[in-house]
């Protein structure tokens, strides 16, 4: 046997055992009104038919139905005791009350024969109208039982049927006829009842299987079930529980969906929806509402300590809120490392509440990992003011917190439109740089880097420029940041790329193209398969091509980039640091990348003062010392042509040799002399 079929063949099983227990528990609730009903209709018979019978014959008759009625009234007894004691078995009471109902019906079978010849037109009436009455009342007690409840009927009617079609009189012949219709009648309806009781047994036996799998209580309702006379008051009570349970879990819910599970505070949702109430509260008595969104400053240099460090900083954080908010402020966990609070107070001056709660983040926590010190920055919006609901406050204090995260510093930040508008350029900015980049709608132009003699090939930088057709003329310093928040710096960068290397293939004389690559070119992007793709596009050799990086590359995963750039400089591809000297160099970095070229910022030369002159002839001979050639930028002057030529300058970049060219005009430029070698 399969394990379904044996499931199922058990499910059966368990079917026919409830059925059954149905069945008694309906039967012996209505015995005691079959006894009731019995004795009266016997007696009132009996009665009825003293002087028209033996006394004698009538008083053993009564007695026997007396004594029937007692054996019946013990096994009434018998079930509520075994009810009581959970020793029940349904299938011999249902035997013993189908016992008792059959001997009853030949008692009234018995009486119908023996009395009826003797018995007057009324008397006999009278025993007609007992024994319809009897059989119409069996339909519900014996209805489940069908063949049993047939034969019930059948002792109480047929005798009649048959003595009355007998007689020959006509109104006999009638009301043979009407017993025969009435049997007819209630066997339907007994048809009907026996249907109607199992259908209801079906669906409480269901409605048992669902409760007791919600409540999670099936041995409590099976015993519930056993005890049938108190049925009801089980049931009613299981209800009550199942409610209370409900109404339990329904507020338990409520508290989960409303608050942050680390931190028991309220979450993002609950916060929503409570601060909409505070608007309009203050809306109404003319009050203020003040929004102050905190971010931990770098809290995922923190999360590098690891789960249990972090979530200790949390609660920490968490409980240092509760302590110091006012009362009826909100307070919520936003994410991450972001809390969200509000005051409802006027004349607050909400910067310093503002700075008030930085300090309270600021105070040492003691941890597992030791003690440690956090930042954050915080966004402070209020209403009345700019913002008209809920929607528009959350948005404006992510927008004051944001200019924060650009600066990437802690602090505070009140909203004023300027950051609105700041943002709406930026959003605007991004869209329409993706256009932009799809409909091949950005430009190059070259700037020469001029060789101080004859013994390298010269060069040209890449130098990505935008007219957007409402915008105008876009600077590279407010697009780019845009595209590298974006994610297009990526396909931008691999734009420049093939556009650079498909130009320097048409210039004279193995002139080298510089292009600038993004930090995010090579830890978010295949930069190696992006070079290697733009040389075979244009033809170019590698060695006319030159890759620029600037120093924020120390402030990543230098094995990561060092690792690219090797792959790149095997190819034949130099490289070149920008802007040195202004930001995170260090020579233990500087002497780990595979780099042929510095380019010392034109800051150095702004003011060649004699501080200033130390400082860059130090540079210069560092980058001689290790081997790098060096490209000045910045250069505009004569005299700071002839010093930095002077000082070994190899290469020298600046208005004064030439301002950026039209990708057509190169050719043309590169066709004229060296300008630092005439």
């Amino acid at each position: 046997m399969t394990r379904d079929s044996f499931l199922a063949h058990q499910h059966s099983v368990e079917v026919a055992q409830h059925l059954i227990c149905e069945k008694a528990s309906a039967m012996y609730r209505q015995l005691p009104n079959v006894l009731i009903f019995t004795f009266v209709a016997a007696s009132a018979l009996a009665l009825y038919f003293q002087g028209a019978a033996s006394q004698l014959s009538l008083f053993l008759w009564w007695g026997g139905m007396q004594l029937v009625n007692v054996l019946r009234l013990g096994s009434l007894w018998w079930w509520h005791r075994t009810s009581r004691q959970q020793r029940q078995n349904p299938a011999q009471m249902v035997r013993l009350f189908m016992i008792g109902s059959l001997v009853s019906g030949v008692g009234w079978a018995a009486f119908s024969i023996a009395y009826f010849h003797d018995a007057t037109t009324p008397q006999r009436l009278v025993i007609a109208l007992v024994m319809a009455t009897i059989a119409a009342g069996s339909i519900n007690v014996l209805a489940l039982v069908p063949w049993v409840s047939r034969l019930f009927m059948i002792m109480l009617i047929g005798p009649l049927v048959i003595l009355f079609a007998t007689t020959g009189a006509m109104s006999d012949l009638v009301v043979a006829g009407l017993g025969l219709a009435l049997f007819i009648g209630l066997s339907g309806f007994a048809r009907v009842s026996r249907d109607t009781a199992f259908h209801l047994f079906v669906a409480a036996r269901d409605k048992d299987r669902i409760t007791a799998d919600a409540a999670g209580n099936y041995e409590e309702l099976a015993r519930a079930k056993d005890n049938l006379e108190l049925r009801l008051a089980e049931q009613i009570e299981t209800l009550e529980f199942e409610i209370a349970l409900k109404e339990r879990y329904a507020q338990e819910l409520a508290r989960v969906a409303s608050s942050d599970p680390l931190t028991g505070l309220l979450n993002r949702s609950s916060f929503e929806r409570e601060l909409c109430q505070q608007i309009e509260v203050a809306r109404t008595n003319r009050g203020c509402v003040g929004v102050f969104a905190i971010e931990v400053l770098r809290f995922d240099v923190i999360e590098l300590q690891g789960a249990v460090v972090s979530e200790q900083i949390l609660l920490v954080l968490a409980e240092r809120l509760k302590s110091v908010m006012p009362p009826g402020s909100l307070i919520a966990r936003w994410g991450g490392s972001e809390f969200a609070v509000t005051m409802t107070s006027q004349g607050r001056k909400w910067a310093q509440e503002a700075a008030l709660l930085r300090g309270v983040f600021q105070q040492p926590i003691e941890t597992g990992a030791g003690v440690m010190r956090i930042d954050v920055m915080i966004g402070v919006s209020v209403f009345p003011g700019e913002a008209r609901d809920a929607e528009q406050l959350l948005y404006q204090t992510s927008i004051a917190r944001h200019s924060l995260r650009q600066q990437g510093t802690g602090g505070v930040k009140l909203f004023d439109l300027a950051l609105d508008v700041g943002i709406q350029q930026r959003q605007r900015l991004r869209r329409s740089l993706h256009s932009a980049l799809e409909a091949d709608e950005l430009s190059l132009v070259f700037q020469p880097i001029e060789p101080c003699g004859y013994s390298v090939a010269r060069k040209m930088e890449a130098l990505l420029r935008w007219d957007e057709p409402e915008l105008g003329t876009i600077s590279p310093l407010l697009f780019i940041p845009v595209a590298e928040e974006s994610g297009l710096i990526v396909p931008l960068g691999r734009w420049v790329l093939v556009s650079a290397c498909k130009a320097a293939a048409h210039w004279p004389g193995g002139t080298v193209v510089s292009v600038n690559v993004s930090i995010h070119q090579i830890l978010g992007g295949d930069l190696l398969a992006d070079v290697k793709a733009a040389l075979a596009i244009s033809g170019l050799a590698p060695e006319r091509l030159e890759i620029e990086i600037t120093e924020s590359v120390f402030s990543h995963d230098i094995g990561l980039v060092c690792s690219v750039l090797e792959r790149i400089r095997t190819l034949g591809v130099s490289l070149a640091i920008d802007d040195f000297g202004t930001g995170y160099s260090s020579l233990a970095y500087l002497r780990k990348l595979p780099v042929n070229i510095i380019k010392v910022d034109r800051s150095f030369i702004a003011d060649l003062d004699h501080d200033a002159r130390k400082l860059l002839l130090a540079i210069v001979g560092m980058a001689r010392g290790l081997g790098f050639r060096i490209v000045v930028e910045g250069v505009e002057t004569e005299q700071q042509r002839n010093l930095l030529v002077a000082m070994g300058g190899d290469y020298l970049q600046g208005y004064l040799i030439s301002r950026p060219i039209a990708a057509g005009s190169v050719a043309d430029w590169l066709s004229a002399p060296n300008l630092l070698s005439r």
